[in-house]
């Protein structure tokens, strides 16, 4: 695989139980990528991305991170070297302020704090407005940003995301695809699983199909869009609205 991949995965086979999820997915990332992950539920793109963020074990293959195996380092050591993972539907801590919260992702490197927070409230400047309001208080988007701009404060290089878009609304949605190419801009690469497929696949420069546990297809978004296979595979052959076309993406 090309050495200048900064995230390499060969090979890698993860199992539940006994049960086997993925199986010898190889891939490479290169920096300063949206890189989307998309596929049928229960095909294996969130265990991809625990896997890369030390949360789940393989039972085979190497993760590369810009030279280094990390397959086997510990969750704190994979953060330090500026992976994070940020689930889906995960949670503010509702009875903190909004910058306690970001503060809580700087826990493991409290250098440079305040550019830090200065660079996430630049992304999204929701947040600075209501800095000093209870986390608990915002609505579901904002808290969404919350989630998101504290994997940032970490000094993250990957930060991988697992259906960032559920349960927001369309302008919300798209209020995120914007910021991820701001953050993109910023020297991070983003990896993004999730069910909103053409939004993923509209934002993302490059892409990877997912079926039963390995890899069918790749290729830049835009192309996988108009896939016939993927179309098959996601949408039942209905015909996509072309950005820009008709009627808006979902």
């Amino acid at each position: 695989m090309n050495k200048n991949f900064f995230l390499c995965v060969r090979k890698l086979s993860v199992c539940y139980g006994k049960k086997p999820v993925i199986y010898e997915v190889t891939f490479g990332i290169t920096r300063n990528q949206i890189v989307a992950f998309v596929g049928p539920n229960g095909a294996g793109k969130t265990t991809i991305l625990k896997a890369i963020g030390g949360l789940i074990r393989p039972v085979k293959g190497e993760i590369i991170f810009d030279g280094q195996n990390i397959e086997k380092l510990p969750v704190e050591e994979i953060v330090k070297l500026g992976i994070v993972y940020v689930p889906e539907g995960m949670n503010v801590f509702p009875h903190m302020s909004v910058e306690e919260n970001l503060e809580i992702g700087a826990y493991v490197n409290r250098n440079n704090l305040a550019q830090k927070l200065k660079e996430v409230y630049e992304i999204f400047p929701e947040l600075e407005a209501k800095r000093r309001i209870n986390a608990g208080s915002l609505s579901g988007g904002e808290q969404r940003m919350v989630t998101v701009a504290r994997g940032l404060m970490a000094e993250s290089k990957i930060i991988l995301l697992d259906d960032p878009f559920l349960g927001l609304s369309p302008k919300v949605t798209q209020r995120f695809c914007e910021a991820f190419q701001t953050i993109k801009k910023q020297g991070v690469t983003l990896l993004v699983a999730g069910q909103h497929v053409r939004r993923l696949l509209t934002a993302a420069g490059w892409s990877f199909l997912i079926e039963d546990g390995h890899i069918s297809l790749s290729g830049s978004g835009a192309n996988m869009l108009q896939n016939p296979h993927l179309q098959r595979v996601l949408f039942g052959n209905v015909p996509l609205v072309i950005p820009g076309i008709g009627k808006p993406l979902d």
